[in-house]
């Protein structure tokens, strides 16, 4: 593939599935999660290119900063509440471990050898109506377009070489 974020996307995707066992289902993020029954396993990531801007260097080529987003889902558990037994509640709360591991993996880790390391800069749970935990994990990254870079050619130079005769 030839478009960068299919393959920032591809090598996210590998890369989970070789070191995250812990998540059953990674995908784009097309809106699975509005579903009333999400089409996925749990715990899933959704991954989604967000905010991308693109700066021009020179001769056609491109800097492109951006946020990667990761919706990391789950499927309701049970509660939390001060009365709740420990064994139940931290089973309850095995989501901020999973994210925490997901984090590890993904902190200053390059999906490509021509683009920058992922870096952290937020993280929110979605406010929602039914009982799906979904945590959104905000991650920047920078990569270089070269794929319209002006094409030089150069022709030789003719030297014309002359006997000057003294």
């Amino acid at each position: 593939m030839n478009a960068p974020f299919a393959n920032i996307f591809m090598a996210l995707q590998a890369m989970l599935k070789n070191k995250a066992d812990y998540i059953k289902h990674i995908d784009q993020d097309l809106g699975q999660l509005k579903s009333i029954r999400p089409p996925v396993a749990w715990p899933c990531v959704l991954i989604d290119f967000e905010d991308f801007s693109f700066e021009n260097l020179s001769e056609n080529v491109q800097t492109a900063t951006g946020v990667l987003v990761f919706k990391l889902g789950f499927a309701p558990y049970s509660h939390t509440t001060q009365t709740t037994p420990v064994q139940y509640a931290e089973k309850a709360l095995r989501y901020y471990e999973i994210e925490w591991a997901l984090h590890q993996l993904l902190q200053g880790w390059a999906p490509l050898k021509e683009s920058g390391k992922l870096c952290r800069i937020s993280t929110t749970t979605q406010k929602r109506s039914d009982h799906y935990r979904v945590r959104e994990i905000r991650y920047s990254i920078a990569f270089e377009d070269h794929s319209t870079q002006l094409k030089r050619r150069f022709a030789p130079a003719a030297i014309v070489l002359t006997e000057q005769m003294g």
